[in-house]
């Protein structure tokens, strides 16, 4: 008998336990934790995505099956349990990724390699973001978990950008009052008068770019 160790495995598929419902705050609750701005969910497919679990006396990998893979799939691994066999009926919907990463070659001779499967994964693929500005995360619809594939700049940074360019607008009208105003002091007490009339709108920006 010849056994094909590179072509015979079992399959497995992880049962979804995050339903869609929950995905759009999961996904915003995320973004504010990394004070990113809180962008509203434009779509959200469900996708079963191929990954090989390998595993040994000593060592247990994640591999993704499939190609390209994005940046936030970085570091994940299979979930511990609740794995079945891929023969059950699968959720509906969640779409089938293509498995493009179908040979051993990234464990094929190593001898700390006792046996591999190729698991099914759920997760909901999250498009977020304002027309024209568009980003995606990936929801593990097993654990719950956000991964982030690009993001919008941070809170902080928007927050900075507008008020250099508020204060740069308000200085410059403030420059041209005084300089266009003879008297000293009527040049003075205009120049308060603006800014104090000013102080509201620009608070109200600041806390627009917060939201």
């Amino acid at each position: 008998l010849y056994l094909d160790r590179a072509r015979t495995f079992k399959a497995f598929r992880m049962p979804p336990v995050i339903p869609r419902s929950r995905v759009a705050d999961l996904v915003r609750q995320h973004l504010e934790l990394l004070e990113l701005p809180r962008l509203p969910v434009r779509s959200c497919d469900g996708l079963l995505m191929p990954f090989w679990g390998v595993r040994g006396p000593r060592m247990q990998e994640t591999i993704p099956a499939f190609s390209p893979v994005p940046a936030g799939f970085a570091g994940f691994r299979l979930p511990a349990a609740g794995a079945v066999p891929e023969g059950e009926q699968g959720p509906p919907e969640f779409e089938r990724a293509v498995c493009s990463e179908g040979s051993s070659a990234a464990w094929e001779g190593r001898e700390d390699v006792s046996g591999f499967g190729l698991y099914a994964v759920p997760f909901f693929k999250v498009e977020y973001g304002e027309a024209g500005e568009t980003y995606t995360a990936w929801v593990d619809a097993v654990e719950g978990g956000v991964r982030l594939e690009g993001s919008p700049p941070p809170l902080t940074d928007r927050i900075s950008k507008r008020f250099w360019n508020v204060m740069g607008l308000t200085f410059l009208g403030l420059t041209a009052e005084a300089l266009l105003i003879p008297n000293g002091l009527a040049a003075a007490s205009v120049v308060a008068l603006t800014a104090a009339a000013a102080y509201p709108t620009l608070v109200g920006l600041f806390r627009e770019g917060e939201g």
